[in-house]
């Protein structure tokens, strides 16, 4: 049984007959109960099941860096795992049904309009992921010595991702990381993006390529 708040002209939550009441962040919602398929799904259904299972299946393991990445963005009306899917479905997602593939150059793991690390890169040997950026700082974006600079690595043979430990400080201008043993001998993609401690200001993401993991 449904039940009213704040009135008669209030929202509801429950169910109430063949629908059903809820709130999230304030908003109410109205939705009716879900009816059992009767026939099968389009070709159009399945392509869109097929683009949003292929993202949700990479960006699911990295949700903790995503909700500091997109917290940002449109925070009042959908998650930031939502809005990250949302925009790199529509941009990285590539191939024709049902050989869907990734195209790793256009993900984005953070949006945002905070400075990022100027000159970047990326490389690996004897075990240790190396990446380096722009430790200079900016009056006019107030970036800081202690701003974070948070690195990932996918290994898409293992389906494995990787990052620091602790993420480095943008005053380090570069890091060495520990490559796992079964992580090498592949190929690995880097990512990186900078955000202030507090985490209220987030830079975009940059790809810095693919790499051998040596």
């Amino acid at each position: 049984m449904g039940t009213i708040r704040q009135g008669a002209n209030g929202g509801f939550s429950g169910k109430t007959g063949s629908i059903i009441g809820s709130s999230w962040k304030g908003i109410d919602y109205i939705k009716g109960l879900s009816r059992k398929r009767t026939k099968a799904a389009s070709e159009e259904q399945l392509i869109v099941q097929a683009r949003f299972y292929a993202m949700t299946k990479f960006l699911m393991p990295i949700a903790p860096i995503l909700r500091l990445g997109f917290g940002l963005v449109n925070s009042d009306r959908m998650t930031p795992t939502n809005v990250a899917l949302k925009q790199n479905i529509d941009q990285a997602v590539i191939g024709t049904y049902p050989n869907f593939e990734l195209d790793y150059s256009k993900i984005k793991i953070s949006a945002g309009s905070f400075i990022g690390g100027g000159t970047t890169g990326a490389s690996a040997s004897l075990g240790l992921l190396s990446v380096t950026w722009d430790a200079t700082l900016s009056t006019l974006y107030q970036s800081k010595a202690d701003d974070q600079v948070i690195i990932l690595m996918y290994q898409p043979t293992a389906n494995e991702f990787m990052t620091a430990p602790t993420p480095p400080l943008r005053a380090d201008s570069a890091i060495d990381i520990s490559i796992p043993d079964h992580l090498l001998g592949a190929k690995g993609h880097v990512w990186i993006f900078f955000a202030d401690r507090k985490g209220t200001k987030v830079s975009g993401s940059t790809y810095l390529g693919e790499i051998d993991l040596l």
